[in-house]
């Protein structure tokens, strides 16, 4: 709950002059900070990945010990998990990805004469042009040969170009993570008491940062929990489509519903495509109500009601801190963006100056003179609050 500063009849105008000064000094070196985050992408990007995987793992190491299992072999157990999820997803998909392309020319063909047909149709029915449009949307044959002639690696370390480098950068990057991901769980036991000796020490108060920690870590567990039940629907739909990569498409819509608001829908595209190709307009129709019946389901049913309300952020800020994380650190930061922007918010919510910002990110209610935030578990009715939120942080009950 907070309360807005009415200080106007006591802020005189240099007051305000160097309050205007401290913020364009504040955008001055945000913009500076940014800069360097970006250049230093290759080197930040694996170690905020080992964090925030660490954080989604610790629950393991911890109900391990809890087992009496000795603590070094409770790590190791850990370790190995991730690192047999992460290369099996990775074998996989670079298999299925490669069995695929091979039957890219004939897959892209039948698009472009679907295309055409109902381009034909439409022209028809009366629309000028259509046939016309459909043979200019695309250089087919330009297309078929640049996909058939990309190896399936070298593609993949395009699309991670923008944050790795290479496919080699892409690897040590992965054995960064992994040895990162190694201390941070052996020094993650008796963080509370070192955050307690910084404070003593003079340092700053790191307790709410901590807290927020805790519902990262509700927020990744329950996004994996979600994003495996759409893989799983996705691939069963698939089989029952008869589509040929039924575990590639389910590979897909598992990674890609990390992503908010537009994971899900992009990795539908493939599957609706090959299901157009394979079967028609019929098969495609159906895997298309599939897919959106699947993620409307999980997204606004399933997930609020195990999120609750402690995710309150608004749905442009969800989808704003996509592109702009995105745009900063590449795919991996499409996919931390929501677990980046929730300790952003946790910063700011502790800054004086700056607090005004996180109270704009979330999901609020103004009554009177005060403003109520959604992030916690007010008794209020979803259609007072100021921004419905993104499917990711729908409003439910704890």
């Amino acid at each position: 709950m907070t309360k807005p500063a009415n200080d106007d009849a006591t802020t005189t105008p240099q007051d305000r002059g160097q309050k205007g000064f401290r913020m364009l000094l504040a955008l001055a070196c945000l913009i500076v900070v940014l800069a360097g985050m970006k250049a230093a992408a290759g080197f930040l990007v694996p170690i905020a990945f080992a964090f925030f995987l660490s954080i989604l793992s610790y629950p393991l190491t911890r109900w391990l010990v809890r087992l009496h299992l000795p603590r070094t072999l409770a790590l190791g157990l850990t370790i190995a998990l991730n690192i047999a999820v992460v290369a099996g997803l990775i074998y996989s998909a670079i298999s299925l990805i490669g069995s695929f392309q091979q039957e890219l020319p004939r897959y892209l063909s039948a698009v472009e004469r679907q295309i055409n047909q109902a381009a034909a149709w439409m022209q028809e029915q009366g629309v000028e042009g259509a046939v016309a449009t459909a043979q200019r949307m695309f250089d087919w044959g330009g297309l078929i040969r640049y996909l058939t002639q990309q190896d399936v690696m070298t593609a993949i370390g395009s699309m991670l170009g923008s944050t790795f480098g290479t496919v080699a950068a892409v690897f040590a990057s992965m054995v960064i993570v992994f040895i990162t991901m190694i201390f941070i769980l052996m020094e993650a036991h008796g963080t509370n008491q070192r955050i307690l000796a910084v404070q003593l020490a003079g340092g700053p108060d790191l307790t709410t940062l901590l807290q927020s920690v805790t519902d990262i870590q509700k927020y990744l567990g329950i996004k994996t929990l979600i994003s495996f039940l759409t893989g799983l629907l996705a691939g069963v739909c698939c089989m029952l489509f008869g589509l040929k990569y039924p575990l590639l498409w389910a590979i897909l819509a598992f990674v890609f519903n990390f992503i908010p608001a537009v994971g899900s829908s992009l990795a539908s595209f493939p599957a609706i495509i090959e299901a157009l190709v394979q079967n028609g307009w019929g098969s495609a129709i159906g895997m298309a109500l599939s897919y959106g019946l699947i993620n409307f389901s999980l997204d606004n049913f399933v997930q609020p009601t195990l999120l609750g309300r402690r995710f309150g952020i608004s749905s442009l800020v969800v989808i704003l801190s996509v592109i702009f994380w995105g745009w900063l650190w590449g795919p991996v930061g499409m996919f931390l963006a929501v677990p980046l922007t929730m300790v952003i918010k946790v910063l700011l919510d502790n800054s004086e100056e700056f607090r005004w910002i996180s109270v704009a990110m979330s999901k609020k209610k103004v009554v009177g003179h005060e403003v109520q935030l959604a992030d916690y578990d007010l008794d209020m009715d979803d259609q007072e609050w100021i921004g419905g939120g993104a499917s990711t942080e729908s409003p439910g009950k704890k």
